[in-house]
């Protein structure tokens, strides 16, 4: 472990050592399986893990995690999932204080109404598919778009991410739910966003490079009725940065990277999760969330 577990975690693995705190290389080099925050495992710590069989992360994300140091064959997972309430329902919160012009101080704006109105996802994993179960108490038209999809109950239509440009002409609202890979980096561009309604909103709760930030501050400009709210921002030399230029603009708003915070019960829930995949790991030879190396290196 690379941070401490609560005791409803550590009772979950009741049965196998959990190594919380330094250890020596000896036991270090014993370790069957690593449960980590992404940017703690570095190759310092991984070089002396010679028996490794497994990564777990405590995060959702991966996309900090430099998978050039894991040692070749060991598998990582993600710890999706565990954050997908708090963070859907963000999601939701940034879509409605947009539409309605929350974020604007003593100005009148014209509120955007979506009941019965189509919203496109972008990314239709655990949390994508929370939006969208939400956005049936709204009566709203759901199109997903993603490489797989994890409750395809929750949408009226399925398509490729390749089909982005085209299908956001049809949306009224539109939530980008995307990991950071190498086929996620930048795809949503101009090209796509010159395709979008008019009057369209826009939430991001995935990572702040899917979306081109060049291209949305220019979109912005042109589109003084287009709004969008964001959760998730740009790094800068390695480190998300909440500098940016769309602070300018009064149709951008956002809060700093705070949807899917684990702090009390959902930090005990995260850990829980994470400590429960591994014991899968362990009895079964599988787990859930398992993360394509190949889209990452």
């Amino acid at each position: 472990m690379t941070d401490s577990l609560p005791p409803e975690a550590t009772s979950v693995l009741a049965g196998y050592d959990v190594i919380e705190k330094e250890a020596d290389d000896a036991t270090l080099s014993a370790c069957d399986a690593l449960i980590c925050w992404p940017r703690r495992a570095d190759a310092y710590l991984l070089k002396k893990m010679k028996g490794l069989r497994m990564v777990q992360t405590m995060s959702a994300g991966v996309d900090a995690l430099d998978f050039r140091v894991v040692p070749p064959g060991v598998p990582v997972f993600s710890n999706a999932g565990a954050y997908t309430p708090a963070v859907a329902e963000h999601a939701w919160g940034l879509l409605l204080g947009a539409a309605k012009g929350i974020h604007l101080r003593n100005q009148k704006s014209t509120p955007r109404a979506f009941r019965g109105k189509t919203l496109l996802i972008v990314g239709g994993g655990s949390i994508g598919s929370e939006v969208a179960r939400l956005s049936k108490s709204l009566e709203m038209k759901t199109i997903g778009l993603s490489r797989t999809f994890r409750s395809p109950e929750f949408y009226d239509e399925m398509h490729p991410l390749s089909a982005l440009p085209g299908y956001m002409a049809r949306a009224d609202a539109v939530v980008i739910a995307l990991p950071l890979t190498k086929a996620t980096n930048g795809i949503v561009a101009y090209d796509a966003l010159s395709k979008a309604r008019e009057k369209v909103v826009i939430a991001n709760v995935g990572r702040g490079e899917t979306v081109n930030e060049e291209d949305l501050i220019r979109w912005l400009k042109e589109r003084p009725e287009s709004r969008f709210a964001t959760d998730v921002f740009w790094k800068v030399d390695g480190k998300e940065s909440f500098s940016t230029k769309a602070w300018d603009l009064p149709n951008f708003t956002g809060t700093l990277h705070i949807s899917g915070v684990p702090v009390g019960e959902e930090l005990v829930g995260a850990k829980v999760a994470a400590a429960w995949n591994v014991k899968r790991y362990f009895e079964s030879g599988a787990a859930l969330n398992r993360v394509d190396v190949a889209e990452y290196v």
